[in-house]
């Protein structure tokens, strides 16, 4: 979520905990929304963030949103006050006029990198006290960095932070963040920490240098998660000295990653105005430390990794179907010339913790994951898709939507045409329970010839992205299907600048 230029009017001003006037909706995440507030008590305008979280999710919430109020630096948000209010938390916060960063690199293009060192290390003591806090960020990102009036930054958006002791948000399993700027041991299940925000820093610096991800790729997003688990980042001569550290930043080891101590040190000497250094000679400073050798590449496992960053993306209880493989690298004798087709789309299991079946092409397969995507097997054969029979006349699956509060029903998507199935528990028979019906009388999703792909929002089952070429809408689905109506949209797929950049900065 960011701050925005432009405000969006609210139909009607509400008026929360008799005390913050919400006057101006001025920015929306999966996690919930930002408005332009008036706090009567001591008249001054204040950010109130709006978290739609309930039970035990409303409880760490407030809790973690304590650990971040308790810190006091001048590059991390100030937060005032917490409220639960109509079942939800309310966090309010300075609000903070200027652009973020990802605004800026838009209008501006990419900084030098001793501007970019000087932010980095403005970032890494904000960090450094949130850590210290017992918390994490989790998605440091330009979007989540704002610029002050006299060109400071701060660390906002700790709507997805969590105490490092492990707890989520969710409790559903789902892997918060950014695609480009997630660390690669959370795409292996393991646990963030420190060393995770870490990498996402590294990842904002290589942005702020060139303009784009060191992981971008031109295929589906899950090409991008592929690149950020096994790829070494594509980081650019322009970066110079600062390169050396962001290739140091982003080991795919966590330990084997710069510590916040010699990050600090690299960072200070490049963002200090007449002490240039010399890449080569910066690399052999930091090697001496802490720097080990690069790591050889590794074989890629693109099947592994296509089929667990889809569950790990997607969440336990909803699944992220992408239907565009990326494009295959060239054959080495580490990389075969021959993969398996990534999948086009992921479905789970009802009443199955971690089976899920999964569509290639006309076919598709029965997989067990296990927890935490350490590892998968296969639990049957692939089979042809002519054998679903209520699946019949689909030559593929582009998506699949599980409806709202119905564990056993989906929509299932294949080019202009949907279909509502019902699959009994542990996958023991399904029926078609509507459709064929074209998906343009989808009243919602009018203009779209086809889904690729489908992802829940974040805390709030009845809402979905739904992708569609260059495209996406935000829609919201009642209770069991029965009606829905568009949200947002439909926008161009590049307003995500930080997951699915522009063509132009892709193949720059």
């Amino acid at each position: 979520m960011t701050y925005v230029d432009q405000v969006i009017p609210s139909d009607k001003q509400r008026l929360v905990a008799d005390r913050y006037l919400l006057t101006d909706l001025i920015g929306r995440g999966g996690m919930g929304a930002v408005w332009r507030a008036t706090d009567q008590l001591l008249r001054r305008t204040v950010a109130v963030k709006e978290l739609s979280i309930s039970g035990d999710g409303s409880r760490r919430a407030l809790r973690e949103a304590r650990a971040i109020a308790s810190v006091s630096h001048p590059h991390v948000i100030d937060i005032y006050d917490l409220v639960e209010f109509e079942d939800r938390l309310w966090i309010v916060m300075e609000l903070v006029a200027g652009p973020s960063l990802s605004q800026h690199l838009d209008a501006d293009g990419p900084l030098s990198p001793s501007r970019a060192a000087e932010i980095g290390l403005q970032l890494l003591d904000a960090l450094g006290a949130v850590h210290s806090a017992g918390a994490l960020h989790r998605d440091v990102k330009p979007a989540n960095v704002l610029l002050r009036g006299d060109g400071n930054v701060v660390l906002s958006d700790f709507g997805i932070a969590a105490l490092s002791d492990g707890e989520s948000l969710t409790n559903t399993g789902e892997l918060m963040g950014s695609l480009d700027y997630i660390a690669p041991e959370r795409l292996h299940g393991k646990e963030a920490s420190p060393p995770s925000d870490l990498f996402s820093l590294g990842v904002t610096l290589c942005v702020l240098v060139f303009g784009r991800s060191p992981f971008a790729q031109s295929g589906a997003p899950a090409a991008v998660l592929h690149a950020v688990a096994y790829d070494e980042p594509d980081i650019p001569d322009r970066a110079g000295p600062l390169g050396v550290v962001i290739e140091g930043l982003l080991r795919k080891d966590p330990a084997e990653r710069l510590s916040a101590a010699d990050t600090a040190d690299a960072l200070r000497s490049i963002g200090t105005p007449g002490r240039p250094q010399d890449p080569g000679t910066l690399k052999h400073t930091l090697r001496a430390p802490t720097l080990p050798p690069p790591p050889r590449r590794r074989r890629a496992r693109w099947a592994a990794i296509s089929l667990a960053a889809l569950l790990l993306a997607g969440g336990a209880g909803t699944a992220w179907m992408m239907s565009r493989p990326p494009a295959h690298h060239a054959a080495t004798a580490e990389a075969p010339a021959t993969r398996p087709a990534p999948p086009d789309a992921v479905m789970r299991v009802p009443d199955s913790r971690n089976q899920y079946w999964v569509f290639s092409g006309d076919r598709y397969v029965q997989a067990a994951v296990a927890g935490g995507g350490h590892g998968d097997e296969r639990v049957a054969d692939p089979k042809p898709l002519s054998g679903w029979s209520s699946l019949s006349g689909f030559s593929r699956v582009d998506a699949v939507m599980q409806t709202p509060d119905e564990r056993n029903r989906y929509w299932v998507f294949s080019g202009d045409r949907y279909v509502e199935i019902e699959v009994a528990d542990g996958g023991h028979g399904d029926e078609r329970v509507a459709g064929p019906k074209p998906l343009s009388g989808w009243g919602s999703l009018s203009g779209f010839s086809r889904v690729d792909a489908v992802m829940q929002t974040p805390d709030d089952r009845h809402r979905y992205w739904v992708f569609s070429g260059d495209r996406y809408v935000q829609i919201e689905v009642a209770d069991g299907g029965h009606g829905d109506k568009r949200v947002l949209g439909p926008s161009p797929l590049s307003d995500w600048k930080e997951s699915f950049p522009p063509a132009e900065k892709r193949t720059r």
